[in-house]
């Protein structure tokens, strides 16, 4: 389908921006405007995809902070941990919170993980 639209986008521009003018249709055939053509656009749209991709997850990997309510969770608990404000009633319901989350996604390899370190803490 790409295919097709180049084809399409490379003839229609070949038409009307070459065609109809005198001076370029002079000295600038189908196979000549093609070879120009991607001379130019395939290394443009290289470093344009090369920006977007760069710039982009950036983007969206904000976005999906700001709207992660579990990640803001999360991370609220850690810093206060990391204070030594947390009670244990507090540290269980987190623990038990993860827990369901692997136990709902199938990751039992990183619970029993989980479990062996915990249980080498004590």
């Amino acid at each position: 389908m790409f295919l097709l639209t180049l084809v399409n986008f490379i003839l229609i521009v070949y038409n009307f921006a070459i065609i109809k003018i005198p001076t370029l249709s002079t000295f600038l055939n189908l196979p000549l405007f093609i070879l120009i053509f991607f001379l130019v656009y395939v290394p443009i749209a290289i470093i344009i995809g090369y920006w977007h991709k760069r710039n982009q997850y950036a983007v969206e990997n904000e976005a999906l902070l700001q709207e992660n309510w579990i990640w803001a969770w999360i991370m609220q608990y850690e810093i206060r941990l990391i204070k030594g404000m947390t009670k244990p009633r507090e540290d269980e319901a987190i623990i038990n919170y993860l827990n369901s989350i692997l136990t709902r996604t199938k990751k039992d390899d990183l619970l029993k993980l989980a479990s062996q370190d915990r249980d080498s803490l004590k």
